[in-house]
């Protein structure tokens, strides 16, 4: 049976339970929640699975998976009795660019975001030792030192216009494509939809959704995919132990990054 390291809000951890459900997997949950600083709750054997410490992690038939882009083809490979890889080769090749776009800066600018708005607020409530522990033991040092800058400079960071933009332009481009088509790559929801659907449940969970509320195409394609099983499932059930806080200090970033998302 998959073993799956997660925790509740992760992007990353939503977009592998969001193929799990809709596959019908079986699976054991273990929590690794180090978006708060605490890295004592990691497994003795963590860096190996994921030499970066961070979640999502799959463990199956003994092998440990991380990447959640690369789990799910993964997944699509090791259960592939239902397939969210479009057949033609040129629709398969089109989702694989919309998922490149995650590691090519949309994830990075999706964190710049969210420490920005909201986490920083609940780093600066913890133990500074702890939080600097935390620093200390982070492998990615480009995630290590934007952390550093976002959580002292929050909505005045110099990566967030940039992380903003990222997201604006991620959109816009996803909005144009489904004008005239159901789903990001070719005519069937595929890994492509998957794996991003979750930065609007993000962005949503900021109280963000205004900014984009004039994109038709694009908010009828996430009202679909929230209407699935699935996705209730592995992120409507699942909840977020912050929510309380994104709203508050969503709500109270929102003129500002409104002026940003526009600039």
């Amino acid at each position: 049976m998959l073993t799956l390291y997660h925790y509740d809000r992760s992007t990353a951890a939503q977009r592998v339970r969001l193929l799990i459900e809709e596959k019908g997997l079986e699976w054991n949950s273990v929590i690794v929640d180090t978006a708060r600083g605490d890295i004592d709750q990691l497994p003795d054997n963590y860096h190996d699975l994921n030499p970066k410490g961070l979640v999502p992690v799959v463990e199956n038939n003994g092998v440990g998976i991380a990447e959640s882009n690369v789990i799910l083809e993964y997944l699509d490979d090791a259960f592939s009795e239902t397939s969210f890889r479009p057949a033609p080769p040129e629709d398969r090749a089109k989702m694989r660019l919309w998922m490149k776009r995650i590691d090519d800066g949309v994830h990075v600018a999706s964190r710049t975001i969210g420490v920005c708005i909201v986490n920083r607020f609940i780093y600066l409530e913890q133990n500074q030792e702890k939080i600097g522990k935390y620093h200390a033991h982070m492998r990615d040092l480009v995630r290590r030192d934007n952390d550093q800058i976002n959580i002292s400079m929050g909505l005045e960071s110099p990566l967030l216009p940039g992380a903003l933009k990222t997201f604006r332009g991620l959109f816009e481009d996803m909005n144009d494509r489904l004008m005239d088509n159901d789903w990001l790559a070719g005519e069937s929801y595929s890994l492509a939809d998957i794996a991003l659907v979750v930065y609007l449940r993000r962005m949503e969970s900021f109280m963000m959704a205004p900014l984009w509320a004039h994109m038709g195409p694009l908010n009828e394609w996430y009202r679909r995919i929230a209407a699935r099983p699935a996705y209730q499932k592995a992120v409507i059930d699942w909840g977020d132990v912050t929510e309380s806080k994104r709203t508050e200090h969503g709500a109270g970033a929102f003129e500002a990054i409104a002026k940003l998302w526009k600039a």
